[in-house]
């Protein structure tokens, strides 16, 4: 038995479920059951038992939990103490913010949870063009909440950890006044000769924009870049071009956004290095995050 698999059983008794325990820990469902199952066949007995409302406390593994809750408390105590100086120097985060989290009204509640947490020096830095994840490989960001490039995996792979936040439809953004705003939907193929708004040459929306256009043989009169997206919404708010965007930003930059047809989805993701989620600050920080999103979306 080790004190990782005592922790374990007590993430799963907590949740009654091995599914979402197994999110909470960063495992895979399998590899939690199979840490579950070797305790068993070590203990001789077995801690849960199936329900109709999700796993079950035995009245054995009840007894091994009511055991193991103070062992646990007291492991988290003697790792704290022994981290303490690690956990100093690591308490300063560079977090790369992009402008889905405004258009979606997150950043007051990421203050919130900021303000409230005094021990952590919090750098920000908005989206400018760059490369979150160039940002994230080089060192420069801890982590970042934003789009991934469309090369990048959805999900974890490799040394990036992406998890979805927020799921939203992929839109033409325009101009209040332009002949397309008043369209239900519109294909690719009606940006046949408009003029583009996209990011810096090579930034990750630039990238996106130029797949697109390749993709679907567009031809675009003209592209107009800059390195702000408050500057490309006003050039689309003022009838200089079209853009592409979620349809948050819609009522957050004052223009109209027009789903794609065929429907495209973009996601604001929670993005880091798998090794930053070794880091208390960055886990709890995702938790909140992971929690306040699921909360919003099933109130919709």
């Amino acid at each position: 038995m080790t004190i990782q698999q005592v922790l374990y059983v007590l993430e799963i008794a907590a949740r009654a479920s091995v599914s979402q325990a197994a999110q909470k820990l960063y495992l895979s469902q399998s590899a939690l059951s199979q840490q579950l199952r070797r305790l068993e066949e070590e203990l001789g007995y077995a801690l849960f038992s199936r329900t109709s409302n999700g796993l079950q406390l035995t009245p054995e593994g009840q007894r091994f939990c009511d055991q193991a809750a103070p062992v646990a408390e007291r492991w988290s105590e003697f790792c704290k103490a022994v981290q303490k100086q690690e956990q100093a120097e690591q308490l300063r985060l560079r977090l790369g913010i992009g402008s889905r989290v405004y258009s979606n009204e997150l950043f007051s509640h990421i203050m919130e949870y900021f303000e409230s947490r005094p021990e952590i020096e919090i750098t920000f830095v908005t989206e400018a063009g760059q490369d979150v994840v160039e940002a994230l490989r080089k060192g420069e960001l801890d982590l970042a909440l934003d789009r991934l490039p469309m090369e990048e995996p959805q999900s974890d792979s490799g040394d990036l950890f992406a998890c979805q936040l927020i799921r939203e439809r992929q839109c033409v953004l325009l101009g209040k006044d332009d002949p397309l705003a008043q369209r239900d939907s519109l294909s690719f193929r009606d940006l046949q000769g408009c003029t583009m708004i996209s990011g810096l040459e090579d930034s990750a929306e630039d990238r996106s924009m130029r797949s697109a256009i390749r993709k679907y043989h567009i031809t675009v009169n003209r592209v107009f870049r800059s390195d702000g997206i408050d500057t490309s919404m006003r050039l689309v708010r003022e009838g200089m071009g079209v853009s592409l965007g979620p349809a948050s930003f819609a009522d957050y930059f004052r223009v109209r956004a027009v789903p794609l047809e065929p429907e495209t989805w973009v996601s604001l993701q929670f993005i880091c290095l798998q090794s930053s989620l070794k880091r208390g600050e960055i886990k709890r920080f995702r938790d909140y995050l992971t929690e306040l999103c699921r909360e919003r979306a099933e109130q919709r």
